[in-house]
């Protein structure tokens, strides 16, 4: 396997967006924002998931951080991370 396989993101998301967190129980970044009358989320397994993501919607998840519990806070760091560089 020469790449990893790295699912579409949907776009765009800064426009309606609520937030982002870490949840421990599922080992995953979780993304929630508003689409027209429906709130949806976006669950992000894999860090370099966020790589697809458009522009806006980078700058928006480095704006506002990812919020985490204590004991987590490597694992959440690892999203944090990528939107970052």
């Amino acid at each position: 396997m020469k790449t990893i396989p790295v699912p579409k993101m949907e776009q765009d998301l800064y426009k309606g967006f609520l937030g982002w967190v870490y949840s421990c129980i599922s080992t995953e970044a979780i993304i929630t924002y508003r689409a027209g009358s429906e709130i949806r989320e976006i669950h992000v397994y894999d860090p370099m998931w966020l790589v697809n993501c458009s522009t806006k919607d980078i700058e928006c998840l480095f704006i506002n951080k990812i919020h985490y519990q204590a004991e987590d806070k490597e694992q959440a760091m690892q999203f944090q991370r990528v939107v970052t560089l």
